[in-house]
């Protein structure tokens, strides 16, 4: 049995037994919707799945004629979503599972993020494997301002924003939190100053949400498409970029992997980064 819930613990589910297909999904919808590198995926069938909580706070957003996104409105967190219609596929995010099957292979890797470099030895393919039904995205190509400022935004166009400073700091995160909030193996994020970040539009279509128990870690995301989205604190000074929304190269990914210790079991750490067990040292 696996189980498995949002961050904020509105929605959880379990299934059994091994699912038809794990993968890592580099298509830039599921970059934008996770805010993450790829977003991983199990391919369950109903009758093995079953909702623990599904409440109200579930939203969906189309991003393709064939694909709707699901979505926790309170807390961002991408939840399961079930295949077309006729289907009897669950597409089951795999972030939130500390535990869980080994995942089998990259899709979609001709939409890889320019700043992650693929190092393990799964099987690669350019879009879906042979065998499975082909969807294709439009992958915006790169593109940095006359100002040279890095560029970001939501899935669905809502939202945008630019980072007005360097990084300060980079990293990979596999806490828990981080899991849960971005639904995805790790997320990558740049650090700036309180200033370091401005909303070109949609300020007022992001929601924040605070873990309870937590000092400074919180959740933004775009309250239409559920996409990850930056955050910054000018009082205690400090903005967070999650690198999966960045419609621009930034040149480099994240320097280190922190909270290791966390780590999702199903995912393996084979570039030559510098490992903590929890944060930065």
């Amino acid at each position: 049995m696996n189980k498995a819930s949002c961050l904020c613990g509105a929605v959880a589910w379990e299934f059994t037994g091994e699912p038809k297909a794990a993968y890592h999904c580099h298509c830039t919808a599921c970059r934008k919707h996770h805010a993450a590198a790829f977003g991983t995926y199990y391919l369950v069938d109903e009758a093995n799945f079953r909702w623990v909580e599904q409440g109200t706070s579930i939203r969906k957003y189309r991003s393709s004629e064939s694909l709707e996104r699901a979505f926790c409105s309170d807390c961002g967190s991408v939840v399961p979503e079930a295949g077309e219609k006729g289907s009897t596929d669950v597409y089951v995010p795999a972030g939130p599972h500390g535990d869980g099957p080994e995942v089998q292979a990259h899709i979609f890797t001709g939409s890889k993020a320019p700043w992650y470099d693929i190092t393990d030895g799964l099987e690669q393919h350019e879009q879906f494997p042979d065998g499975m039904e082909q969807a294709v995205y439009d992958t915006p190509e790169p593109r940095t301002e006359d100002n040279g400022h890095l560029r970001g935004s939501c899935l669905c166009g809502a939202v945008a924003y630019e980072v007005l400073e360097s990084f300060s700091a980079t990293y990979h995160c596999h806490c828990s939190r981080c899991r849960k909030a971005r639904a995805a193996a790790f997320t990558s994020n740049g650090f700036t100053s309180g200033k370091g970040i401005r909303f070109l539009r949609g300020y007022d279509n992001v929601r924040r949400y605070a873990v309870p128990e937590a000092e400074l870690f919180a959740h933004a995301f775009c309250k239409t498409c559920g996409s990850g989205m930056p955050r910054f604190d000018e009082e205690k000074d400090f903005g967070v970029v999650p690198f999966g929304s960045l419609d621009d190269d930034p040149g480099a990914g994240p320097a280190q992997h922190i909270f290791v210790g966390d780590k999702a079991s199903w995912y393996d750490i084979t570039d030559d980064l510098p490992q903590f067990e929890q944060g930065p040292q």
